[in-house]
């Protein structure tokens, strides 16, 4: 569906408007430490697919998860931690 298709109810969403919010500032925090960003990569690709992995599991660190956000270990390294670990 095209956003000018959709509702405008959906488009002035508080909620929309905070996750894309938090989206942006993993994006930034990512950025500054020297990582990649899904949107760097063409998508279905195994990097893209890999920093994908990576991105959610710093989206669940950013919503304060015990560990990480999925179940599914980042492919080049499964002891690398979310940002704000050490």
């Amino acid at each position: 569906m095209k956003s000018e298709q959709r509702p405008k109810a959906f488009l002035d969403d508080p909620l929309r408007a905070e996750a894309r919010a938090l989206a942006a500032s993993i994006e930034a925090i990512r950025r500054a430490c020297g990582k990649s960003n899904p949107r760097d990569f063409t998508v279905g690709t195994k990097e893209w697919e890999r920093v994908c992995i990576e991105f959610a599991h710093d989206l669940g660190w950013a919503l304060g998860l015990e560990g990480h956000a999925t179940d599914i270990p980042a492919a080049d390294d499964r002891n690398k931690r979310p940002l704000g670990y050490s």
